[in-house]
């Protein structure tokens, strides 16, 4: 299938959707470029950089995290934010 015959389609599809499904759709192809950009700035990190976010993943896969009110309350006190 040639790129005008898949622009046409898409374009046909997405003039029959009810609001509902387009904020759908939308949101799909907001991800979509969204994760290109992602991509691109992944390829501008440091080994290091890579490196310490891989662990940061791999950690909360493992269920090794902490709700955000306990880090919150914890830096609050640490630093003596009132906010």
């Amino acid at each position: 299938m040639k790129s005008a015959e898949i622009r046409s389609n898409l374009l046909h599809e997405i003039e029959g959707l009810n609001a509902h499904q387009l904020k759908a759709v939308y949101g799909l192809f907001q991800n979509y470029f969204n994760s290109i950009e992602s991509y691109e700035e992944w390829a501008t990190l440091s080994a290091q950089q890579k490196e310490k976010i891989e662990i940061g993943i791999q950690q909360a896969n493992a269920g090794n995290t902490k709700p955000l009110s306990v880090v919150s309350a914890r830096l609050k006190a640490k630093y003596g934010l009132n906010g």
